[in-house]
Order: structure tokens, then C-alpha cells, then sequence
């Protein structure tokens, strides 16, 4: 396996993405956006989790390594999936600190902290699992969600006729 070496991550200090991810990951979760952009219907969400791909991008093109984007992306769509839960989700997000949590592992694994790489090593093929089980999950919740505005839309006259 092709590990990082510190040239690696002299090389992506340097890039833009990085410094991206790097701001991303202090906005969105040091500054509570992620929480903020959660409480608008569908717009916020949408955004905030636009910025994952940046993460994506790391991984998987300046570093590499299939195992990293996959827990990567576990941890995106675990993200999109607490985010879309209704008003629990909105707490949520002011907890959860995906951005953070991944940076934190392109930045050790590009750095070649050997703890950061083996808790990637261990977690990728269970994320791989999850990721199938987050998506089952998202897709549900958007069905449901749906549902619930139809319903919605069909009650609410009805309290005015």
C-alpha cells in the first residue's frame, strides 16, 4: 500500500482544495454555518452538504486512496442522513462536525500518522457496508418527508374551509 510521505503533504498544503477544506471545516463546524444552513428547508442542506465534495476530492484525487474516500463519504452521507431527520436533525447538525471529522483524516493520513491510517484501514470496508445501508436510509427519509408535505398540502386547506 502506498502510503503518504511528508513531500505528499508539502505538495498539498500547497493546493488550493486543501486550503478550501481547511476553511470549510472551520466555518462550517467551529462557527456552527453547517447548524445554521440546516435550519433552511431544503436550500441549506443542499449547500452545506455541496462542501463535503471538496473533502471527496481530496481523497480520492490529491491522496488517492480508495479506503480514505470511502470512510470519507460514510461520513458525508451520515451527515446528509442526520441532517434529514425533521427537527431532530437541525439539533443535530449543530453537533455533528463531519467537515471537521474529515479533515481531520486527509490531514493525518496525508501526514502519515500511522494511527489515522489504521483507524481509515480498519473502518473502510464497514464503511463500505454503511454507505449502502446511509443511502437505503436517505432514500427513505426522502420518500417519507415527501409523503408528509403531500399530506400536508391536502390538511392545511381544510382547516380554512
Amino acid at each position: 500500500m502506498n502510503h503518504p510521505t511528508p513531500i505528499k503533504h508539502d505538495a498539498l498544503q500547497k493546493s488550493r482544495s486543501y486550503h478550501a477544506a481547511k476553511e470549510i471545516s472551520r466555518y462550517l463546524d467551529d462557527y456552527y454555518i453547517d447548524g445554521i444552513l440546516g435550519l433552511i428547508p431544503v436550500a441549506g442542506d443542499v449547500v452545506s452538504q455541496s462542501f463535503h465534495a471538496v473533502f471527496l476530492y481530496l481523497a480520492a484525487v490529491k491522496l488517492r486512496s480508495a479506503r480514505l474516500t470511502v470512510v470519507v463519504l460514510f461520513n458525508s452521507l451520515m451527515d446528509i442522513l442526520i441532517g434529514l431527520i425533521p427537527f431532530l436533525g437541525d439539533v443535530l447538525d449543530f453537533i455533528n462536525k463531519s467537515h471537521k471529522r474529515n479533515f481531520a483524516l486527509i490531514e493525518g493520513f496525508a501526514l502519515g500518522d500511522k494511527a489515522v491510517i489504521s483507524q481509515v484501514n480498519r473502518r473502510a470496508a464497514m464503511a463500505a457496508v454503511g454507505i449502502l445501508l446511509l443511502l437505503a436510509g436517505i432514500v427513505l427519509l426522502l420518500k417519507w418527508s415527501w409523503a408528509l408535505m403531500v399530506w400536508l398540502y391536502h390538511w392545511l386547506p381544510t382547516l380554512f374551509a
